[in-house]
């Protein structure tokens, strides 16, 4: 199989009822998705299954999943516990000024005055905004990610520019 640019969309958890479906949490912020995904890739031992999307239903915060081939609940315990993958090429379009938080993570950020204060080693969604935790020389900075910080966001040089908050840094 040639090689994919994947990322995760789900965890599969267990087998759920007779009818071969699995019990999955989903890796993402609209779990209706899983009406407009046709197939998912599973990896196993020797690289990565295609599978197909029969069918879905919303529980709760989990999706149950039917795929074609898989019709009972001993074909479902077969399958496993792991990730559900689909190409990166193949996810939702988001508006202008949204951003995927694997788009975010990496970026170098720098001040409106062209200074350098790291790398975006991770992203704490606290609810109200999310907080990008930038991994800098001299310390480590826990940026609150709002319209007044962040200035400019370029993708293609994997750049961020901020107007650091009064008080962020410590001197």
């Amino acid at each position: 199989m040639m090689m994919l640019d994947l990322i995760a969309v789900g965890e599969v958890l267990k087998a759920q009822g007779i009818h071969g479906e699995l019990k999955v949490g989903p890796l993402t912020d609209n779990p209706q998705r899983f009406g407009e995904i046709r197939r998912v890739y599973w990896k196993t031992a020797g690289g990565y299954q295609e599978l197909f999307i029969e069918g879905y239903r919303l529980i709760n915060q989990f999706i149950l999943l039917k795929f074609t081939g898989i019709n009972n609940m001993t074909d479902a315990q077969a399958l496993g516990r792991g990730l559900i993958f689909i190409p990166r090429s193949e996810r939702p379009r988001l508006p202008a000024g949204r951003y995927y938080l694997d788009e975010i993570e990496g970026l170098q950020v720098f001040t409106t005055a062209g200074d350098l204060l790291g790398e975006i080693t991770g992203i704490i969604q606290t609810g109200s905004n999310d907080v990008y935790c930038i991994n800098g020389s001299k310390q480590e900075i826990m940026l609150p990610a709002l319209k007044d910080v962040i200035k400019t966001i370029e993708l293609e040089q994997r750049k961020m520019v901020v107007e650091l908050p009064p008080g962020l840094l410590d001197d």
